[in-house]
């Protein structure tokens, strides 16, 4: 005999992602952190965590969360398959918890959700792939990745989007396609306040590099080169992150390479940085300009409707494949005051709270039961 949901109950998945895996640190990280706020909340739902042993160390919950560990969706493809389309759904249906939230948005389309489904929808990339760089997924990941949004739109109760951006793409992919639209909830994405950094004087540029296509790796390597080839400026050019292979730096004074970095390592650069590069084509929402902000840096970013709808005129935009909109950009970052960061930084905080996100999404699952 099954017994009833419990009702106004969480099941949180996030068994599926590590850090070592990850393709976007930016999901994993909004994911732990949603995780954290939404546990400590006072008088919250009753919450059950469905981890893996490498987030044992990270997630900090509180002593009384009920979790459980399943570490097969990390252990390789096959495992993560198994998970998306069948033992998340058991989980969840074992858990006696009325609702499934899965922050990284995939639902099963082998089997319906035998709880209430709440995904949340960072972007819908692989459209942008299938139109720009239909070559770049491998047909049947692509495949996978399109019937995995298909499943969560035909099956979620509510679903989740970190801007208004991301819901208009949800419904023109929708609508294109023929798929469900079901209630789109807007809840944002949070931050919280760096500690002050120890460093006074701040020279360095941090650019955050990518090997995928949309992060335009080859604009960031020429558009700095340049940079670098026609003025006298001093600053190290710190990369962080993959190229594509084939493209290399050049041997400039002050280029320096590193590979992903450990968190603590990254925020330590981040924190003695006076600018950070971030460019792309497509965002759901885009978070680095924000952390660049919060971390004391000036933020030079691509202008494009995410960034500049979290932005909302903070920091220092320029308009891809334009180089002295870049240039430009630049100078403005390395001008801006100390001062002028810390408004930005009040501003950006007081926009993007986890505590509002976690309210909007409460009630958003309290009002769907109704």
């Amino acid at each position: 005999m099954v017994s009833p949901l419990r009702k106004n109950s969480i099941t949180y998945s996030l068994a599926d992602q590590s850090f070592a895996r990850a393709k976007s640190v930016g999901i994993f990280n909004v994911s732990i952190d949603l995780l954290r706020v939404l546990a400590r909340r006072p008088q919250g739902p009753p919450l059950t965590v469905l981890a893996n042993n490498s987030l044992r160390k990270k997630l900090e919950l509180p002593a009384t969360t009920r979790t459980e560990f399943h570490d097969l969706p990390v252990r390789g493809s096959f495992g993560r398959i198994w998970w998306d389309q069948f033992a998340a759904y058991a989980a969840a249906r074992r858990s006696g918890n009325e609702w499934l939230l899965l922050p990284k948005g995939f639902a099963s389309f082998v089997r319906r959700c035998p709880v209430r489904l709440a995904p949340l929808i960072h972007d819908v990339l692989q459209d942008h792939y299938d139109r720009h760089y239909p070559d770049e997924v491998g047909k049947l990941e692509a495949a996978y990745f399109r019937a995995s949004l298909r499943a969560s739109l035909r099956q979620a109760d509510v679903v989740f989007t970190p801007t208004q951006f991301t819901s208009r793409e949800v419904q023109r992919v929708a609508r294109e396609k023929g798929w469900r639209i079901p209630p789109l909830v807007c809840c944002g994405e949070g931050f919280d306040r760096c500690p002050p950094s120890p460093i006074t004087e701040r020279r360095d540029v941090v650019v955050l590099a990518s090997r995928f296509p949309y992060k335009l790796p080859r604009q960031a390597v020429e558009f700095f080169s340049r940079w670098r080839r026609e003025g006298p400026s001093t600053e190290s050019v710190h990369w962080i992150g993959s190229l594509p292979l084939g493209l290399e730096l050049p041997a400039l004074p002050g280029f320096q390479r590193h590979p992903r970095l450990p968190e603590g390592e990254f925020r330590e650069l981040m924190g003695s940085a006076r600018v950070v590069v971030f460019s792309s084509e497509y965002e759901g929402f885009g978070r680095p300009p924000v952390e660049a902000v919060l971390a004391g840096a000036c933020p030079v970013y691509s202008d494009i409707p995410a960034t500049r709808e979290v932005m909302s005129g903070c920091g220092c935009p320029f308009d891809n494949g334009n180089y002295q909109s870049f240039a430009a950009a630049l100078r403005q970052a390395l001008a801006t005051t100390p001062a002028q960061l810390q408004v930005w930084a009040d501003e950006l905080l007081g926009r993007h709270n986890w505590d509002a996100v976690v309210d909007r999404i409460l009630a958003a699952l309290s009002q769907s039961r109704n």
